[in-house]
């Protein structure tokens, strides 16, 4: 490769980077996270959830049993929304419900609630005071943007994904002889050795993340593409070649009462058509009426085929429709796809290598952001006053990420009740990055003040795990169900301290031996 074409793709690696990688921090974060959103939630609920068991053998109430009880309530439903129950398992061992009411005034009101899975009564447990691991969720798709987050985050990924190439492009020459080269003794040497040792080793990783990221969230822009080129503007054509699932929509009423308790023989027939898969939640539409419809989701755990759906036809409990991603090569290929991105297909041990590899696509951020500033602060013909808010801005968006999520976890668990966790944790973390990015103008060099912000995000995401030790050290007793969730999560977090620490302390040795002992070179 020519000298010119290389230094051409460096300057643009260097610069779509920077570019990007405000918002690149914050999705990897917060998706590396993501991946134990449920085991979040269970873990932010271990000092309120009720102390309950459901083992295999355990006599549950009737699903349409909660049905009945959820429509006995009154509410007056949307009829193309329906009421969607989750299933006691020994995670979540009750029965837990979404859904939606029209008030007289004409508003669409969302309803959460929870229900004892053997005496079917309202639990008091109130789903928004544990917002936390559905707000990491949100951030990393779309950054909790009311409009245009979405389309946000997928140009970053399709600028992640130029990036990816143009970073294999400018090691292809030396990637396997430079690989293990990781010198000690100079700060440039030992950051850009790292950003490429890391690099490579994520490659398949940060690959297929930039390829569905692209997928996912410019989705609606390659359908409009698609259905232009090819549709001449029929997208419902479009979405009727792929073979996409789509819910009941029931566009005529009876006016006439549902017979709910057919639900019961509905689960027997769907367990009977699927005996090696279990019922994951069921979506019950128009429960008022006597065309009511059910959609019964079953899933195979440990399997890249997530969901099959079964639709029917309540009062009568016939099958009107089965579904399952593989019956079309468009929608299969989506599913697979999408089960690689959320590590679905594996256990916790798989998701847990997932959330490893995450965290090795933040120190790339890092590391990349580092060089870049560092190299511009010995640059004398540099803008100081461009190069200062650049430098904020920068660390406040990487090293800064990670401070406001730590305070977000521990809000999370040190905020007073009565404070709304859905209002609380946005504005926590909007506020801990302006203070960022404050400390960030102030500071300088720009590599003392990462760290000094990586410290403090180590210190941070320590405290939890240490709170919850004592505790327990003190008597209380997490509900049985719950203890799997609580160390994982406490594990996740004490890595992510551990990953901040380590950065730090990697720091501090390349400093040392360039200002007196010489370090060797591995």
């Amino acid at each position: 490769m020519k000298k010119t074409t290389l230094k051409n793709l460096t300057h643009a690696h260097a610069w779509l980077g920077l570019i990007i990688s405000g918002v690149l921090m914050i999705v990897f974060v917060c998706g590396s996270l993501s991946f134990f959103r449920e085991n979040i939630v269970l873990w932010d609920m271990q000092y309120d959830a009720p102390h309950t068991q459901v083992t295999e053998d355990s006599e549950l109430i009737p699903v349409s049993n909660i049905a009945k009880q959820i429509t006995a309530q009154g509410h007056t439903f949307p009829d193309d929304h329906g009421v969607f129950i989750e299933l006691p398992t020994k995670e979540q061992p009750y029965y837990v419900s979404y859904f939606e009411i029209e008030t007289p005034e004409g508003k669409h009101v969302d309803i959460e609630q929870s229900f004892d899975p053997y005496t079917g009564e309202l639990l008091s447990l109130d789903q928004s005071n544990y917002y936390l691991g559905h707000m990491l969720y949100q951030m990393h798709l779309n950054l909790i943007f009311p409009t245009g987050g979405t389309e946000l985050v997928g140009i970053v990924s399709l600028l992640f994904f130029v990036m990816v190439l143009t970073g294999c492009l400018i090691v292809l020459k030396k990637i396997i002889s430079h690989y293990y080269l990781y010198r000690t003794n100079r700060n440039k040497d030992l950051y850009l050795d790292g950003h490429t040792m890391i690099g490579v080793s994520a490659l398949p990783f940060t690959f297929i993340y930039a390829l569905t990221g692209v997928m996912f969230n410019l989705s609606i822009i390659l359908q409009a593409g698609f259905g232009l080129a090819v549709f001449k503007g029929n997208i419902p054509a479009l979405m009727e070649t792929a073979d996409f699932y789509s819910p009941p929509r029931i566009t005529e009423l009876a006016n006439a009462p549902s017979d709910l308790a057919r639900i019961d023989d509905i689960m027997a027939d769907a367990k009977q058509r699927h005996p090696d898969k279990k019922v994951y939640f069921v979506n019950l539409f128009v429960p008022n009426d006597a065309n009511a419809q059910l959609e019964v989701a079953l899933t195979q755990p440990l399997s890249f085929e997530r969901v099959t759906r079964l639709t029917y036809q309540v009062n009568t409990a016939t099958l009107l429709q089965e579904y399952a991603p593989s019956q079309s090569a468009t929608a299969g290929t989506y599913d697979v796809l999408s089960t690689l991105h959320t590590a679905e297909f594996g256990s916790n041990i798989v998701k847990f290598v997932y959330f490893i590899l995450g965290l090795g696509c933040c120190y790339l951020i890092l590391t990349g952001n580092l060089i870049w500033i560092t190299k511009r602060e010995q640059q004398r013909q540099q803008s100081s006053r461009g190069l200062q808010f650049v430098k904020a801005m920068t660390l406040a968006l990487s090293s800064g990420t990670l401070i406001a999520v730590a305070s977000c976890f521990i809000a999370a668990r040190f905020a007073p009740e009565s404070w709304s966790q859905v209002s609380l944790q946005p504005s926590l973390f909007g506020i801990m990055i302006a203070l960022c990015l404050i400390h960030g103008w102030f500071s300088k060099p720009a590599r003392n003040a990462m760290m000094q912000q990586l410290s403090l995000a180590g210190l941070l995401f320590i405290i939890n795990p240490i709170y919850d030790l004592v505790q327990w050290l003190s008597g209380h007793v997490t509900p049985h169900y719950l203890t799997a969730d609580v160390l994982l999560v406490n594990c996740a977090l004490l890595v992510v301290c551990g990953f901040c620490w380590l950065l730090v302390q990697h720091h501090r040795a390349p400093v040392q031996a360039f200002e007196g002992t010489p370090a060797t070179q591995s």
